[in-house]
């Protein structure tokens, strides 16, 4: 996981900073957050290294959409929209082809899913999302919620918990959601950085 993996994730970020910088920064925002809560849970620090590095690279597929349509600020037409969706299956297209990343890019492809099964692409639902997509589920949403967007101002830290938890149970694991809430208002995301580093050899 230290050698070939995390070369490899690194050079996929270097293409990820100079294709969309801006997507970069919110992967290392979404693989702290999933590597934090991954630790909460007691999970093995090696499905916390693959958690992480799921977390930097599960938008890895944003590359092959356009950035007129990412970065849009009015509303997306429904044809853009669709286009948005694929996303997931390219980035695990793309991590797939990857020797050691299997679990990786499976977390990738599923981290759009719901857990009332009404997300993408493949409309699974409950604990039929694998853990670590329903992680990072969690983190994504949190980190986009709490991060301003081209078309929409950023929420704090109170109300997107509050979202949180108004969606648990329909679009997230709802202990998954309580779990991250409490450590959320712990303050425990203030070592995301150091842990960050941690874990992927830095």
């Amino acid at each position: 996981m230290k050698s070939t993996l995390v070369h490899a994730a690194r050079a996929l970020i270097n293409v990820m900073e100079l294709g969309h910088n801006y997507t970069s920064s919110h992967s290392r925002q979404v693989a702290g957050y999933a590597a934090l809560l991954a630790g909460e849970l007691g999970m093995p620090e090696k499905e916390q290294q693959r958690i992480y590095l799921a977390g930097l690279l599960h938008d890895i597929g944003k590359l092959g959409i356009s950035t007129n349509i990412l970065r849009k600020p009015g509303k997306l037409t429904a044809t853009e929209w669709e286009e948005v969706k694929k996303h997931p299956v390219y980035s695990h297209e793309i991590l797939s082809a990857i020797p050691g990343m299997h679990a990786i890019s499976v977390m990738a492809l599923h981290h759009h899913e719901r857990y009332d099964g009404n997300g993408y692409p493949e409309g699974i639902r409950g604990e039929a999302i694998p853990l670590g997509a329903r992680i990072l589920a969690i983190a994504d949403s949190y980190d986009a919620m709490t991060s301003d967007r081209v078309y929409r101002p950023r929420m704090s830290r109170r109300e997107a918990l509050e979202e949180c938890r108004r969606c648990a149970g329909t679009q997230f694991d709802p202990w998954l959601a309580e779990r991250f809430c409490r450590l959320m208002e712990r303050g425990e995301a203030d070592f995301q950085h150091l842990l960050a580093g941690k874990l992927i050899g830095q």
